[in-house]
């Protein structure tokens, strides 16, 4: 199972629109899917007849594992949308590769400190978060 302590090697792909489409349709079905699941958890009955409970220790599984699929489909729509219309040149793709990277860590960052962070309101959370950040610069 997906562990978000865990520093993934990120890769760069290369897909045809249509496969994407394809792709993105799939990962929608497992997060309504694992979404269902955890409402089941919750609420003690399947609303819909339509789907299959997955396996899973409970909601608060079933909902970790829909966010991460969640956060998969976001990150795939948000990379089709930057290059949607835009042919990607070598310096493109390293330029998106490393704002990816740097946002993973960052991530990384604050779970690593989220028992800290979660003490800290206002202006020290901000000051400690900005400490954390990467420098990722739009030019």
């Amino acid at each position: 199972m997906y562990s978000p302590n865990v520093m993934e090697k990120t890769y760069l792909l290369r897909l045809e629109s249509n496969d994407l489409g394809q792709i993105l349709d799939g990962l929608r079905v497992r997060v309504e899917s694992w979404r269902n699941t955890a409402d089941y958890f919750a609420s003690g009955h399947n609303a819909n007849d339509s789907f299959v409970i997955e396996e899973c220790s409970g909601e608060r599984e079933a909902r970790q594992i829909a966010n991460f699929y969640s956060r998969i489909v976001r990150n795939l729509e948000r990379q089709f949308e930057e290059q949607n219309g835009k042919p990607l040149n070598e310096e493109r793709e390293l330029y998106l590769q490393g704002k990816a990277d740097g946002q993973g860590n960052m991530v990384l960052r604050i779970l690593n400190e989220w028992q800290r962070l979660k003490k800290m309101t206002g202006p020290r959370l901000r000051a400690r978060l900005e400490i954390l950040k990467d420098e990722i610069c739009d030019d």
